[in-house]
């Protein structure tokens, strides 16, 4: 369970189904910006498990005090990484100096909890990044399975570069389509240009063979 809504959050759920997961979840968010992270989060295909409100760590202060600290969220990446998250406003971060505090907390990061840790705050993700996550959740909302293997067959044949509106025109499946090349983009099937909002102009290729 969360916190009760107050003036100033914005506390919430999330139903998501991670990459490579078959079940769905509930994540917890008590910020705007947490929402934020975890929509990010979720759109990365190489994390693999999110855990919202992990356990408090232990650390000491620059007084020597011990201290507990509990992070936003802790992701798994298929490689085994584990990173775990604080999410904070950039104004309160330069305000009580969190920045400096994380750093004391990483250097005593026990490795079972996790590998590293970051701060996140309103800056670290692009109005385009934001966007296109939320439009990948709301679209894997929608499970299509057979648009999803019409595109991935259309995708199969693409020689160069061509358009989402271009896929979408020759799988005649419309909206269907396009929500569909859009999830492709972020399993890894074809590649954009993330730095921008994905839309029908965006340019699509396959990805490079390592």
């Amino acid at each position: 369970m969360f916190a009760a809504r107050s003036k100033s959050s914005a506390r919430g759920f999330l139903l998501a189904k991670l990459h490579r997961s078959a079940a769905w979840r509930q994540f917890i968010f008590e910020s705007n910006e947490e929402r934020k992270c975890l929509l990010v989060s979720f759109s990365q295909k190489e994390v693999v498990d999110i855990w919202d409100q992990p356990p408090r760590v232990p650390f000491r202060d620059a007084a020597g005090k011990l201290r507990y600290h509990v992070f936003d969220y802790l992701l798994l990446f298929e490689t085994g990484f584990k990173l775990a998250l604080a999410v904070k406003p950039s104004a309160l971060v330069e305000r009580n100096g969190f920045d400096k505090e994380l750093e004391l907390i990483k250097a005593q990061l026990p490795k079972r909890f996790a590998d590293d840790a970051l701060l996140v705050t309103e800056n670290s993700y692009s109005e385009a990044e934001v966007r296109n996550a939320e439009l990948l959740h709301m679209f894997r909302g929608i499970e299509d399975a057979e648009a999803d293997a019409v595109v991935a067959e259309a995708l199969r044949g693409l020689n160069g570069s061509t358009s989402v509106q271009q896929v979408v025109e020759a799988t005649g499946l419309k909206g269907r389509a396009y929500r569909a090349v859009f999830r492709a983009i972020f399993d890894g099937a074809v590649e954009a240009d993330l730095s921008h909002h994905v839309t029908e102009r965006s340019i699509l290729t396959l990805p490079e063979v390592r």
